[in-house]
């Protein structure tokens, strides 16, 4: 199969840096790191080149000597706050907001709120626009045949 692969901690590649061939995910990432002789704990992301439907995983070099590999989470970071620390995990049981990972509440706060009625009243001015062109074309319609052709 065919594998792509590129970093993503500590410093973050935007292109695909190694495209090659291997028997499985596993080994392709075993080959990028000793290739490109990563150091320990850098993390990247490997994807089977197959299509739509293509696997992708995150890897984090565990050690150089010889090159071994370790399964890791892929991690969202911000400009503002690089490296987030875990938080402790909490239970959404409770009936209140949901948590996600690292403890993070799972509603988007006030800026998803505010997005969801911008929706919403961008939609009705629309379906008023296109209601009101209907309705003006419709009585136009009948005026014409009413003055035009004499309809009644």
């Amino acid at each position: 199969m065919r594998y792509a692969a590129r970093r993503t901690w500590p410093e973050k590649i935007k292109a695909w840096e190694y495209i090659s061939e291997a028997e499985d995910m596993e080994a392709f990432a075993l080959m990028f790191a000793e290739d490109k002789h990563l150091a320990a704990d850098t993390e990247f992301v490997v994807i089977e080149k197959a299509g739509a439907e293509s696997e992708i995983e995150f890897f984090k070099v565990s050690r150089t000597e010889p090159y071994a590999l370790i399964a890791a989470e892929p991690r969202v970071e911000s400009a503002s706050n690089p490296a987030p620390a875990p938080a402790p995990a909490q239970s959404s049981s409770g009936g209140g907001l949901g948590f996600g990972r690292q403890g993070q509440p799972m509603d988007g706060g006030a800026e998803a709120i505010a997005g969801v009625w911008r929706a919403m009243f961008s939609n009705a001015l629309f379906f008023g626009k296109v209601g009101a062109t209907a309705m003006l074309i419709f009585v136009s319609a009948v005026f014409m045949a009413k003055w035009w052709f004499n309809a009644w």
